[in-house]
């Protein structure tokens, strides 16, 4: 079996998994193509997109079962677009801007800085493009994370003194009130505890869904975060939120790819998107071998 033979490399501006768009977007990336293939260039710059096909360097865990970030259920990898594959091919349909020399100016690629290039080919609509095309489990799952609009629902119910009951429909009802340093008990759940908590965990579960997305596994995770309050203008507001998650690994080769999801998280979240105050993540990652 012959071995494959890089044609070129890819510049890109994401340096890691985490930072590259799915599918790609309007950022330009360059492909620098080696000068003995360069005479292959010819004539390119006449199309307007390419099929590229690269390396996938840092895909892992290759699994046959997959979730994808379009549907919640598992699917055959061949049935998917998944980094992780037996053999670890990317493709893409891009837009070529510009051909100087042995460099290609593209946009809409999604491959990290240093891939390998294996080949690549002009796209031709009246050969490429197809009629009468099943989009398979797709039409299945034409809801999901597609634009919409979602409610969420609590009620609050004034029981004594300065305090209350937080409910919502199945979900466990929880004791709210003033923060003890606005005259309320220690034992409430305050609005500032409440407020802290909710990036707490939109950060976690965001992370929990793009470390599923990208096929690794952790041993644990624990966070504590912290807000801090200050009298500004008369009125008390939130300058400052800390967030410190701390995660347990098994694995020195996924630490980085690990702290980066979790930084992707942070930027994600859809509560700390909305607020004016700082968002400060430190997380931290313990790697410790389990016992097979």
């Amino acid at each position: 079996m012959s071995t494959f033979r890089p044609i070129g490399v890819i510049h890109s501006p994401y340096k890691s998994k985490s930072e590259a768009p799915h599918q790609g977007n309007e950022t330009i990336s360059k492909i620098e193509i080696f000068p003995e293939f360069t005479e292959g260039l010819t004539d390119i710059e006449g199309f307007s997109h390419l099929h590229i096909f690269y390396w996938l360097h840092q895909a892992k865990l290759c699994r046959l079962m997959v979730k994808t970030p379009w549907d919640e259920n598992l699917h055959g990898v061949f049935a998917t677009r998944s980094p992780n594959r037996p053999n670890p091919i990317g493709y893409a349909i891009i837009e070529l801007i510009e051909k100087k020399g042995n460099v290609l100016t593209v946009k809409y690629l999604d491959a990290i800085d240093g891939t390998a290039v294996l080949d690549i080919k002009p796209y031709i609509p009246d050969i490429d493009i197809r009629k009468n095309v099943e989009k398979g489990w797709r039409n299945y799952n034409k809801g999901f994370l597609k634009p919409r609009i979602y409610e969420f629902e609590t009620t609050a119910e004034y029981s004594k003194e300065k305090e209350g009951i937080l409910s919502g429909e199945d979900k466990h009802n929880i004791t709210i009130g003033c923060a003890p340093e606005f005259g309320g008990k220690k034992e409430y759940w305050s609005p500032q505890h409440l407020f802290i908590a909710s990036i707490e965990v939109c950060i976690m579960t965001t992370f929990l869904w793009l470390l599923e997305k990208k096929n690794l596994r952790i041993i644990s995770y624990q966070s504590n975060a912290a807000g801090r309050v200050q009298l500004r203008n008369k009125e008390f507001v939130f300058t400052e939120i800390t967030v410190k998650p701390a995660i347990t690994i098994d694995s020195e080769s996924d630490k980085d790819d690990i702290y980066n999801l979790v930084i992707e998280a942070g930027k994600q979240c859809m509560v700390s998107k909305i607020i004016s105050c700082s968002v400060v993540l430190k997380p931290t990652i313990k790697i410790i071998k389990e016992n097979k």
